[in-house]
């Protein structure tokens, strides 16, 4: 039995790489438990002490372009408006989207910045290049109006009502309802609708007729106007009691504008 193991080969040395020998250091180090202590503290004092948002504050600068192009269709205003808009606006240094939404007389188009742009020079940069593109824009177009966004204003929820039965029109009035509820919601900050068409009526003038009358377009135009308006004209006091007394009311349907008189 000597014999033989004394004959026996010794075991092959290992050599170990830079990862072995560290790995083996730390195992046969007293202070590895210490290290491991320390790193667990550490983390949890970091993850207590980091500030936290449920919505982090990154800045990417948006804006929203609105452009009121009065009896144009939905497609007349994507094509004479927004599209145009979208080519000038995409020009501008830094934007990385741009995306329009047009209806009957309106066009939004929204810009987006990349993410890091200042928003206050990203602004300029927007009203700098509508400025000096103003002409490219159609005759009857009105001024765009900016309105800057920015990654708090981007809606949380998203409501969408749809119907075969009944007509934008209609379903923004539902939306409306819908809206009035959600206002109601505690902790809402605010709460919009998008798109719908909204009632209005459309005045046509008979050239001949004011001539026959000697009324002119600007004297239909003002009765309109004075006639779509409530003031306040006062307040009385009866029995300790303040009423406030309101003139005038807003006209309500066509019928209400047949019966005004223009001229006496």
């Amino acid at each position: 039995m000597s014999e033989s193991n004394q004959g026996a080969k010794p075991a092959p040395k290992h050599h170990l790489g830079l990862a072995g020998q560290t790995a083996r250091m730390f195992i046969n180090s007293p202070l590895s438990l210490l290290l491991l202590v320390s790193f667990m503290v550490i983390g949890m004092l970091g993850l207590i002490i980091t500030p936290r948002q449920e919505d982090p504050q990154i800045s990417v600068p948006m804006a929203d372009i609105f452009v009121q192009y009065p009896g144009a269709s939905a497609e007349e205003v994507e094509a004479i408006v927004a599209k145009p808009l979208e080519s000038i606006l995409f020009e501008i240094t830094g934007v990385e989207h741009v995306y329009s939404a047009s209806q009957r007389g309106q066009a939004m188009v929204t810009v987006q910045f990349k993410v890091g742009q200042d928003m206050e020079s990203s602004l300029f940069k927007v009203y700098d290049k509508l400025q000096s593109n103003r002409d490219r824009m159609p005759l009857g177009a009105s001024e765009p109006l900016v309105k800057p966004m920015g990654v708090d204003d981007v809606p949380v929820v998203t409501i969408t009502l749809w119907s075969n039965a009944v007509d934008d029109a209609q379903l923004r009035l539902v939306g409306l309802e819908v809206l009035q509820e959600l206002r109601e919601v505690p902790n809402t900050s605010q709460s919009f609708i998008v798109s719908g068409r909204k009632d209005e009526v459309r005045v046509e003038i008979l050239p001949e007729r004011l001539a026959t009358y000697g009324v002119s377009l600007e004297q239909v135009a003002n009765a309109i106007r004075l006639a779509n308006t409530e003031r306040n004209t006062g307040q009385v006091e009866p029995n300790d009691r303040v009423y406030k007394v309101y003139s005038g009311s807003f006209l309500t349907s066509a019928q209400d504008i047949k019966r005004l008189m223009v001229a006496v």
